[in-house]
Formats: structure tokens, C-alpha cells, sequence
């Protein structure tokens, strides 16, 4: 397999260089948020076509991001990476406008990237760098955890060569989350197994699988390099704590009552097919609303990678303790 897989990082690299001359020109890039405020936003868009994965995988999707960072910030940053997962690929009611990727003419993508706005500013804030990536062609075309990883390491490298970002973030000091089934593409992008196929000069020192319905078993995403956490939906089928195997150490909280799509701000209200609360347990008394579930990833993700990126041990007792006003269990593995 070693072969293969040099082969297949031979033919991406040629690709990333087209691709990093594109962002090194500043082509598809848009320019900082204009102010004076803690946070700056720059967003990045080579294309709905620009990223495909061969040999295996012959679909296309995009390339494109939205970045928080800090503005003002003495020296590099720890860089956070935010991937969401399956939804619909094309941002409409109606079913005859989700057939094809691209989206048809007058047709947005899904704007799933832009769902973590709120936990992309607080880690901003806090001094991260974040980076939110679309995947809404991978989607399309039923895309899996390796090239759920491949767009990530993209994406990597090439912000090590975006004019504007490259001299702000530390790339030996990167964290991940995936979303639903984004959180297996984190956890196969993180193993041990995959350690190869980074980009020269990144290293994960942080994966959280967020609502995630555990691994499928068919790839090895079995990360002991780094500390996880993993976030449960109690209202929603996952087994996300199966990614705590041999080995493996970190945090997993369970959100006893919570919504898998609560996590992200564009599938809370739509208008995909799936969005909004789930079909489970909408009865079920004292159920969190999606703003307690957003503040608690917010709580949780902010301590984790602190803890894993900054080395603030004191983060510890926040990834173990008590979230006023929703119920959790919590386990430290």
C-alpha cells in the first residue's frame, strides 16, 4: 500500500501547487474583514471543481473556507480546523435543485461551513486561528472519511502558502473537529495509520468527534499520537465513543438529551430535508434548545483545545466537570 500511497500524494501534490499559486496570487481570495475588532475573517473559493482524489475517488468538490483569526495576535497561532458532514449538497427546498454538483444555475451550495460561525469566533477570540472548509460536492457524491481527510490536508497545505495567513499560523500545533460523519474523515485524517499523508510540517496534537455516528470499520482510525474528545447525542443514534479504542486517550462527554444537528447553525433551521430537531426523542422533557448546545460546544471545545494546543493542563477540569443547565455525562479515558 506504502507505494500507492506515495503515488497518490504525487499526484495531489502536482495539484496543490497549481492550487497554492492560485492563493500565494491572492485568486478567490477575498480580503481581511475591514475593522478593528479582536477577530479578523478572510474567506478563500478556487471553485466547486478545484479538489478530486485519484485513483479511488473521481467525484469533484470544492475548495473553499472561511478563517477566524485573531488580529492582533504576537506570533503564530494554533490552528483549528472545523469539517461538517453529510447534508445536502445544494441549498434549496426543492428536490429537483439538489441533482446534480455543481448546483444548477441559480442554485447555492450549502452553506454547512458557515454553521460553526459562533464556535469559529469564540476560539478566535481566544487566540486560535479556525478554519471552517465546505464539503458540499464531496457530499454529492457520497464522499468517505479518506477523502474527508485528503480535503483537509489540502486545505493545509494550502494555507501554507496563502499570502495573507501563512506567516500566522502554527501548523505543528493543529486541531480538528468533524461533525456527524466528518468525525470519522478527523479521526482517519489523525491515525496512526495516516500519519504519512500530512502535510510536511502539520501536526495533530487534538481531534474532537462531534455527534458523530462512530466509525464504519472499514477504514483504521485509531489515533493514540493525540489526545480526542468526542460529543455524543444521547436524542440521536451514534456510537461515537467507539473511537476510544487500544490505546487510545482523551474525553467524552455525553449530551444525555441533545440534537445531532443543533451543533451547526445552518442545519438548525434549514432548508435542507434533515434540518432542524430530530426525529428520536422530540417529547422528551428538558430537552437542551440549540443554543445551550452551541454554548456547551463552545465550553467544551474552547477547554480541549486549549488543553491540546496551548497546554493549559487547568482546561482539564472544565472537560470533566458540570455544564450548568443541560445534562451531560462525562468520561476521561
Amino acid at each position: 500500500m506504502r507505494p500507492m500511497k506515495n503515488v497518490l500524494r504525487r499526484r495531489l501534490g502536482a495539484g496543490v501547487l497549481v492550487l497554492a499559486a492560485l492563493v500565494a496570487t491572492g485568486a478567490g481570495v477575498g480580503a481581511a474583514e475591514a475593522g478593528t475588532g479582536p477577530v479578523a475573517v478572510v474567506e478563500y473559493d478556487l471553485g466547486d471543481a478545484a479538489f478530486t482524489d485519484p485513483p479511488d475517488w473521481d467525484g469533484v468538490s470544492e475548495v473553499r473556507a472561511v478563517v477566524h483569526y485573531p488580529r492582533h495576535a504576537a506570533g503564530k497561532v494554533p490552528v483549528v480546523v472545523l469539517l461538517h458532514g453529510q447534508q445536502v449538497a445544494c441549498h434549496s427546498a426543492d428536490e429537483d435543485d439538489r441533482g446534480s454538483w455543481p448546483c444548477p444555475a441559480g442554485v447555492t451550495p450549502y452553506p454547512s461551513y458557515r454553521g460553526y460561525g459562533y464556535l469559529a469566533n469564540a476560539l478566535a477570540r481566544d487566540g486560535f486561528a479556525v478554519v471552517s472548509i465546505s464539503a458540499s460536492g464531496l457530499n454529492f457524491h457520497f464522499g468517505t472519511a479518506p477523502e474527508r481527510a485528503h480535503l483537509i490536508n489540502r486545505h493545509l497545505e494550502l494555507l501554507q502558502h496563502h499570502r495573507e495567513l501563512r506567516n500566522r499560523l502554527d501548523f505543528s500545533r493543529v486541531g480538528t473537529m468533524g461533525h456527524s460523519v466528518g468525525g470519522e474523515g478527523v479521526m482517519y485524517q489523525a491515525a496512526d495509520a495516516h500519519r504519512g499523508e500530512l502535510p510536511p510540517g502539520v501536526r495533530i496534537r487534538g481531534v474532537v468527534a462531534l455527534a458523530s455516528p462512530g466509525p464504519s470499520t472499514f477504514f483504521d482510525v485509531r489515533v493514540t499520537t493525540a489526545p480526542i474528545a468526542v460529543v455524543t447525542a444521547g436524542c440521536w443514534a451514534g456510537a461515537g465513543e467507539k473511537y476510544f479504542q487500544k490505546d487510545v486517550h482523551g474525553f467524552w462527554i455525553r449530551v444525555t438529551k441533545g440534537n445531532h444537528n443543533f451543533y451547526n447553525t445552518a442545519w438548525t433551521t434549514g432548508p435542507g430535508p434533515t434540518d432542524g430537531d430530530d426525529t428520536e426523542c422530540p417529547q422528551t422533557p428538558g430537552r437542551p434548545t440549540a443554543a445551550q448546545q452551541q454554548g456547551l460546544a463552545v465550553h467544551y471545545l474552547l477547554a480541549f483545545y486549549r488543553y491540546t494546543l496551548k497546554g493549559d493542563r487547568t482546561a482539564v477540569s472544565t472537560l470533566t466537570g458540570p455544564f450548568a443547565g443541560v445534562d451531560t455525562e462525562r468520561v476521561t479515558v
